[in-house]
């Protein structure tokens, strides 16, 4: 009996061995280092789609991160703060999104003020007296999440899910933002 009870434990704690390992196996074995090469993406200055773009050896940096970064475009970021509605659930956290892809915006989409002008007047052209008064009582509530998010950029982390730093350095540029400022904010 003391036998039987001695080989059933042996053989407990092997079947328990063995399953830790297939299961590590099943986690950590099917991994592969392949390297595939995807083609870079960026937002012209005409705030036109994404366009693929082909790069040759020569102009690939050492840096992974100096790659540009995907924004959205103006109207779409302005269709945003008019539809953000304060004082509801998870406003908050609406309006940090809003704030960090204006911000994303400001500082990677390499815009000319003379663009965003036209954009800006396309997009205001394009809403009713209703829509515009929501875009004039909305835009100064996601102004102060910027702003705040300027001054704090760890402030984001809290409140974007997958958050991802909008600069290289983790720094905001409030010039940038300013530029853009003195634009949609008439």
């Amino acid at each position: 009996m003391k036998k039987t009870s001695k080989l059933i434990a042996v053989l407990s704690v092997f079947v328990i061995i063995v399953s830790v390992f297939c299961a590590c196996e099943i986690s950590f074995g099917d991994e592969k280092t392949t390297t595939t090469t995807e083609p870079e993406t960026y937002i012209a200055d005409d705030f036109t789609e994404n366009q693929t773009k082909s790069t040759k050896p020569s102009e690939t940096t050492s840096s992974s991160t100096s790659k540009k970064v995907e924004t959205d475009s103006l109207e779409t970021i302005l269709h945003n703060i008019k539809d953000y509605q304060p004082g509801t659930a998870g406003s908050t956290t609406k309006g940090y999104e809003i704030a960090y892809k204006l911000l994303n915006f400001t500082q990677n989409s390499n815009f000319t003020i003379n663009d965003a002008k036209q954009d800006y007047q396309f997009f205001l052209s394009s809403l009713d007296d209703n829509d515009k008064l929501l875009y004039e009582e909305n835009f100064p509530e996601v102004d102060y999440f910027v702003r705040n998010a300027i001054e704090n950029p760890d402030v984001l982390k809290n409140y974007i899910e997958d958050y991802k730093p909008i600069s290289e350095d983790g720094e905001i540029s409030l010039a940038n933002y300013e530029a853009l400022y003195v634009i949609i904010s008439k």
